[in-house]
């Protein structure tokens, strides 16, 4: 990727997710709507289950993707998996704040809902479990091609039991997932050169050790 390219796409993706954030930050009626048609009794403690089993499948799926490429010295995977968890903390603290900015209220606050719904300064836009699911994703992703077809569809599943749960409103879950993946993209895509001349110095560097011994 040439320099221009490696810092137009990231912008223009920046830009992408900046708009969807702000178009959607005023619950629209439809998201509302498919909350209360998809929310009830037997499906809350199915999505609250189903939340905490994908995101902490993905945690461990993003350890051992890790683990194995420093293992099997897949440098290049193992330097942008290590780059992708700086940026995926750093897009969660982020969305922290937009959450704080935005002081949106969850739906169980609003709407009767059999959820046990976290406290009122515990704000609903965007979902945090959703961003954090989608980040893990595409940092898997953008580091080993071939998990795509696996994290994805994970995170999606993430997505819709933040939902189900009753803790957040379909839009909640539409704007986080655009954040963490196209935001975590983007910003790899900016630190793509350092990440090259990361690799190349772990390759020398075990290349060294290896002479050594």
């Amino acid at each position: 990727m040439t320099r221009t390219r490696q810092l137009v796409v990231p912008v223009l993706l920046w830009l992408f997710v900046a708009a969807v954030v702000g178009v959607l930050f005023e619950t629209p009626t439809w998201s509302a709507a498919l909350f209360e048609t998809a929310v009830d009794q037997t499906l809350v403690n199915i999505g609250t289950i189903a939340s905490t089993v994908m995101l902490l499948s993905l945690v461990a799926g993003y350890g051992i993707a890790f683990l194995w490429s420093w293992r099997t010295e897949h440098n290049a995977a193992c330097i942008r998996l290590l780059y992708g968890g700086v940026v995926i903390v750093v897009i969660y603290l982020l969305n922290r704040i937009l959450k704080s900015m935005f002081g949106q209220i969850r739906p169980c606050h609003t709407i009767q809902t059999p959820a046990n719904c976290p406290p009122l300064d515990n704000f609903s836009y965007p979902s945090n479990h959703t961003v954090i699911a989608f980040g893990l994703a595409m940092g898997l992703a953008f580091a080993i091609p071939g998990l795509s077809y696996v994290v994805f569809p994970v995170a999606v599943v993430e997505g819709i039991s933040r939902v189900l749960a009753g803790h957040h409103y379909p839009h909640d879950v539409l704007a986080a997932a655009v954040l963490g993946t196209l935001g975590v993209l983007a910003t790899l895509l900016i630190f793509e050169g350092l990440q090259q001349k990361r690799t190349e110095q772990l390759s020398a560097m075990r290349a060294r050790y290896k002479t050594l011994v």
